[in-house]
């Protein structure tokens, strides 16, 4: 009883050292954005790409890019070192598009881009609420195709439990935990990569996943176990279409409860497709770097 006394006594010391050191560690809050021009010069299409969990934007769209067509064009999510600012994403978001509309964007008659909005895993959530913002403002560029991979409809989908989710609202995650989760990531499950993925971007996303830092690890939990949740038909408003993209045998995937997650999903929009990447095996959980041209093609295909 003493040692279990000793040890949780030790962990609590632990958490509040390192949120104290994690006021001035990874403290940035400001989103960035990757943008990739449509080779064309002319975008028709704008893809809009919100990452998963701790996944890096800028390398998210360096494998991505090579698989869209000559017309697309990208914008990419890079989430801040700490929280999820959707509200902020939005209006950077939304002032891209505008440039992008005014810099040759839009279809040969003139007519502004379509928009495509893409949500991995927690990216859904954050397309669901960009697409709250979106529809407040008015739809300025019309309906969207929302495309969402193994996205959780409400926290009760994730195979993690809430409290342990919702500890980032108070521990801000410091340089010690950061170095636990350096170490611990490298005993991640890794997918069998497409026969033409980039191996630098993979061992470089790799290294990114392990250097993310906790501040992130832990608020972007938070972000996740606040989620209120989709309401019935909500989506309907702002979607011309809805596709929840999945893999074979999805009832093996370790972090998402995939058959709740596309009843809640559909819960928002009745018409939702739910298509299969035959390629991905259920217990690869959104391998979006090491299997970037099946994904981007399930993405244009929706």
């Amino acid at each position: 009883m003493i040692g279990w006394a000793v040890l949780g006594g030790a962990l609590l010391a632990f958490i509040i050292v390192d949120t104290v050191a994690g006021r001035w560690h990874r403290s940035g809050t400001v989103a960035r954005l990757h943008v990739t021009p449509a080779r064309s010069g002319t975008p028709g299409q704008v893809l809009v790409a919100f990452p998963g969990y701790t996944m890096s934007g800028e390398l998210l769209g360096a494998a991505f890019a090579p698989h869209l067509s000559e017309h697309d064009a990208m914008v990419v999510v890079e989430y801040a070192q700490r929280g999820v600012d959707v509200d902020a994403i939005y209006a950077a978001v939304l002032a891209e598009l505008v440039r992008l509309a005014g810099s040759g964007g839009g279809t040969a008659t003139g007519t502004p881009p379509a928009l495509r909005v893409f949500g991995g895993s927690m990216g859904g959530m954050c397309a669901k609420h960009f697409l709250d913002r979106y529809h407040r403002d008015g739809a300025p560029y019309g309906k969207v195709v929302l495309v969402v991979d193994t996205s959780p409809s409400r926290v009760a989908d994730v195979r993690r439990p809430r409290w342990l989710m919702a500890l980032g609202r108070w521990y801000l995650g410091g340089p010690a935990g950061s170095a636990v989760w350096a170490l611990a990531s490298r005993l991640e499950p890794r997918p069998v990569a497409e026969p033409d993925a980039d191996p630098v971007l993979i061992a470089a996303f790799r290294r990114a996943t392990a250097r993310v830092g906790l501040p992130a690890i832990a608020s972007q939990a938070a972000y996740i176990a606040g989620f209120p949740g989709l309401s019935a038909g909500e989506l309907v408003r702002v979607a011309e279409r809805v596709v929840y993209l999945h893999a074979t045998g999805p009832h093996r995937d370790p972090v998402i409860r995939v058959g709740p997650a596309i009843d809640g999903w559909r819960y928002a929009f009745p018409g939702l497709a739910a298509r299969c990447i035959d390629e991905r095996h259920g217990r690869w959980h959104l391998p979006l770097i090491e299997r970037p041209a099946e994904t981007v093609r399930a993405i244009l295909a929706s």
